[in-house]
């Protein structure tokens, strides 16, 4: 499997703040890009920032329990994942 050349973000939800990171084409190197405040257009500001970096995808970071479980903000990160896939 090759790597496609282009940029992607990564997003870490938290529950009052997203962080949003974009890497360079050759996805070497990561720079932070915006601290969203975690309201209701959060997912809306992550899409449009993925759209002004023309990123190939976007990458939100899943959290999970030292066991390997779910926990509350495994589910949360999927839902915000699942809101900017609409946006």
């Amino acid at each position: 499997m090759s790597f496609r050349r282009g940029a992607r973000i990564g997003v870490d939800v938290g529950t009052a703040r997203v962080g949003v990171a974009r890497c360079d084409p050759d996805g070497l190197l990561a720079v932070p890009v915006e601290t969203v405040p975690r309201t209701e257009a959060a997912a809306s500001r992550v899409a449009k920032l993925a759209a002004e970096h023309d990123a190939l995808e976007i990458l939100v970071g899943l959290p999970v329990a030292l066991s390997g479980g779910r926990t509350s903000s495994t589910d949360d990160a999927r839902a915000f994942a699942g809101a900017v896939a609409a946006a």
